[in-house]
């Protein structure tokens, strides 16, 4: 299979080199580019902010965004075999063209300026990649910017996507629809360059000056016992008062998941020491009145752990941390719940995946999770493997990935049925990761089909203050959510900030 990027030879830049391993790997795709000369160059405005970010934001670190030498890529040469399918990344659509030919629209809009014109004015664009043949919309998605630095750093997790659309494609996972309407975006002048680079200036010695007093992110969770309704039922965060679980001064909890046994109710979560940044898995047992035991580490590997997602099946108690950092989705089996863990068996390996949720539906065992290539946010990338038994084979989805969007990709807790219906909390991250919360359907689900619905974004407010939330769980009368806030470096300070503040109502 020939795969043919048409781009203009000013604008060959390291991104490229991702996408070519990507289709060579994802697809066995043979990629080649078509240079054109530049219409217009690249502009100075671009030019001029990428050099800036390149020495004070990233410190000559190397990004995606940065130009290379054209030989490192294989170039298309006239006599050679037509292509099986072309992207054009350039300002003007072919006018003229043969096979499965395709424009890639940013805001409805055409070219690399195009995507910067975006991204200074509007923040992450819509991805499109059009059929030209028929007009309509191959694929489509949003990046998640959560890990991007500076305006380069926003158009290499942009591209990043771009790649992976660019394989949905090739692999016939083909979206059907009318596409926005074609636009063209403004160009952006010097003077926006400059107030950009004045305000990321600011930020970076705010951030520098914020980091010496607080965390960088401090998580806490919250529960709560016998409302009315359940967050999933109300779609709402009211109702009986939130009450935070109490965490040492050095530590955040966060990713709460729930397991009731013999009438006990078992809180576990992700333990993270602010000194080693390499979180653990622990429990606590919970009651109306609050834990009625101390809370106590029950899994650590040489890795990050997070996410315990914990059920029972088969007769034993199991459990799937998130340990994305090494590579594999692992199952843990309880030999002495809740407190002995032993690894079982490795689901799957050699992917990047985080925040794995199995459910069961219609006769088979389904998992989600998010998955990464290396390159780009954590959070926009939604894979589905699904098999007959829990310690598989797990095969993919056909349409893998099944989304790539940053408001509905993430899992953000277990599914649950109501009213007929499968339902899963998802994370919304267009304002950064964990920022709020959706509550979606599950509209379609079969080895190569997958809709779902978004009918409800809940975010912090009067009664859970802070700035972001991305858990939701329930078992029994017992509800658990998390959120992030503000936690100075001071155990006094903190203790005063305790003091002073308004506790969740």
């Amino acid at each position: 299979m020939r795969v043919e990027i048409v781009i203009e030879k000013d604008r060959a830049r390291g991104w490229l080199l991702h996408l070519m391993d990507v289709l060579q790997k994802s697809r066995s795709a043979d990629v080649v580019f078509r240079f054109v000369d530049p219409e217009p160059p690249v502009s100075s405005a671009l030019k001029t902010l990428l050099a800036f970010e390149k020495v004070l934001m990233r410190s000559h670190r190397p990004c995606g965004s940065e130009l290379i030498d054209v030989d490192r890529l294989p170039q298309a040469r006239d006599g050679e075999a037509q292509a099986d399918w072309t992207f054009n990344l350039t300002p003007k659509s072919p006018s003229a063209f043969s096979g499965q030919t395709f424009d890639i629209r940013f805001d409805g809009a055409l070219g690399e300026e195009a995507l910067f014109a975006a991204l200074i004015t509007n923040g992450t664009p819509t991805i499109e990649i059009i059929d030209l043949s028929s007009g309509q919309i191959a694929a489509h998605g949003t990046a998640s910017l959560e890990a991007a630095v500076g305006t380069g750093g926003a158009m290499e997790a942009v591209y990043s996507r771009v790649a992976i659309l660019i394989g949905r494609v090739i692999g016939r996972a083909h979206e059907h629809g009318t596409p926005a309407k074609t636009d063209t975006l403004p160009p952006i002048s010097v003077k926006q360059v400059a107030t950009r680079m004045l305000r990321e200036s600011v930020v970076t010695v705010i951030r520098a000056i914020y980091r010496k007093c607080f965390h960088a992110s401090h998580w806490r969770i919250g529960w709560r016992y016998g409302a009315a309704e359940s967050v999933a039922a109300n779609q709402d965060l009211g109702g009986a008062p939130w009450k935070v679980l109490a965490s040492p001064h050095d530590h955040f909890y966060a990713d709460p998941f729930l397991f009731e046994k013999d009438g006990r109710q078992f809180l576990f979560f992700e333990d993270l020491p602010q000194k080693t940044q390499k979180g653990v898995i622990s429990m606590v047992e919970m009651s109306p009145r609050g834990p009625v035991s101390e809370v106590q580490t029950v899994l650590e590997e040489p890795w990050h752990l997070s996410y315990p997602f914990v059920f029972e099946r088969d007769g034993s108690i199991w459990m799937i941390p998130e340990s994305s950092t090494n590579h594999e989705v692992v199952l843990y089996k309880a030999a002495e719940f809740p407190l002995r863990w032993e690894r079982h068996s490795v689901l799957l390996s050699g992917v990047e995946a985080a925040d794995a949720t199995l459910v069961e539906h219609e006769g088979r065992l389904w998992m989600f999770a998010v998955t990464r290539h290396g390159v780009g946010g954590y959070s926009d990338t939604l894979s589905i493997y699904f098999a007959d038994e829990l310690t598989g084979p797990w095969q993919p989805h056909k349409g893998n990935p099944v989304v790539v969007n940053d408001r509905t990709a993430r899992p953000a807790g277990e599914f649950y049925r109501q009213a007929g219906k499968l339902w899963r909390p998802v994370q919304d991250c267009r304002n950064g990761y964990g920022a709020a919360l959706a509550l979606a359907t599950v509209d379609e689900l079969t080895p190569s089909t997958f809709k779902q619905t978004v009918h409800k974004t809940l975010t912090p407010g009067a009664v859970w203050p802070g700035r972001k939330l991305h858990t939701l769980n329930k078992a029994g009368d017992l509800e658990v959510i998390d959120g992030c806030t503000y936690h100075p470096r001071s155990q006094t300070a903190a203790y005063l900030k305790d003091l002073f503040e308004k506790s969740p109502s």
